[in-house]
């Protein structure tokens, strides 16, 4: 018994080191950032700004009179998540790469995890800061597709294309998941691991952030993309034809559907990812 208890304690104590290393944490510091960009012979800004008493972190690559690519990270995630992207010279040569950590990720105030329509509220600003006369396309996946979908709708002139990425938009396409209520209740939420733990939260929220978004997305005006693996057991793709059923009033609306591909597009998929959006403009 005192060996079985010796055990759990150390297996306790080694998760919930876990929960709070930088791994699980899915962020670097900027030292470091900086650091590796370098080796890339890459220039790199990053900046750290206050909107509504939130931080909010972001990287900036390329030159700012170029036309704006624009990335939101899904859940969990951080700016981190696009920078072979920001790596990638064809991609620097014509776009002007922006990456942010999202409200509850990242350097953004880590682990305060927010509702989608007040995460745009805090990301807007930045967005309009960074407006170069240029066109600006905004990209999201997974739970960043429907929050560019509601700054799109709520700021209809701004931008060119909204491109959704394995983007969770319909609410009857979404699961229960019971389990993560327990999750998110003290202490269960300890146990979970870095940046899963505000992930499980706004993951909760969603459940409902989705239903007002509903009457939103005649709003949006715009170009309208979507991407998406029909191989995706996480965000079904039947997601897709309800973004093109309720974005009524959009200038056009394409869909690209990646045979084979399941969730992860922007890393298991990332060449055929690049030549989309290459081929933006």
């Amino acid at each position: 018994m005192r060996r079985t208890l010796l055990y759990s304690f150390a297996l306790l104590a080694v998760w919930l080191l876990l929960a709070q290393c930088f791994i699980m944490r899915n962020r670097w510091s900027d030292k470091k950032a900086y650091a590796v960009f370098k080796t890339k012979d890459v220039p790199l800004k990053i900046f750290d700004t206050v909107i509504n008493q939130r931080h909010l972190h972001y990287a900036v690559c390329g030159s700012d009179t170029l036309p704006t690519l624009f990335f939101i990270h899904g859940s969990p995630g951080s700016w981190m998540n696009y920078m072979k992207f920001m790596w990638d010279e064809d991609m620097r040569k014509k776009f002007r790469i922006v990456a942010i950590d999202r409200p509850g990720f990242g350097y953004s105030d880590f682990g305060k995890a927010l509702h989608l329509q007040e995460q745009c509220k805090i990301i807007m600003p930045v967005i309009e800061k960074l407006k170069n006369e240029q066109p600006l396309f905004l990209v999201g996946h997974s739970l960043g597709g429907p929050i560019v979908a509601k700054l799109a709708a709520d700021n209809a002139a701004l931008f060119n294309t909204v491109i959704i990425i394995a983007g969770a938009l319909d609410i009857n396409q979404e699961t229960k998941e019971t389990w993560r209520k327990i999750m998110n209740v003290k202490p269960f939420y300890w146990a979970l691991p870095g940046a899963f733990g505000p992930s499980n939260t706004e993951l909760l929220y969603l459940k409902n952030d989705l239903l007002p978004l509903q009457n939103d997305f005649k709003n949006i005006t715009c170009k309208v993309l979507f991407i998406h693996g029909d191989k995706d057991t996480w965000v079904p793709i039947e997601n897709v034809a309800y973004g093109k059923k309720m974005m009524i009033n959009a200038t056009s609306i394409v869909a690209d559907t990646m045979h084979g591909a399941d969730h992860q597009i922007p890393w298991k998929n990332m060449d055929e990812l690049k030549t989309i959006l290459l081929n933006l403009y």
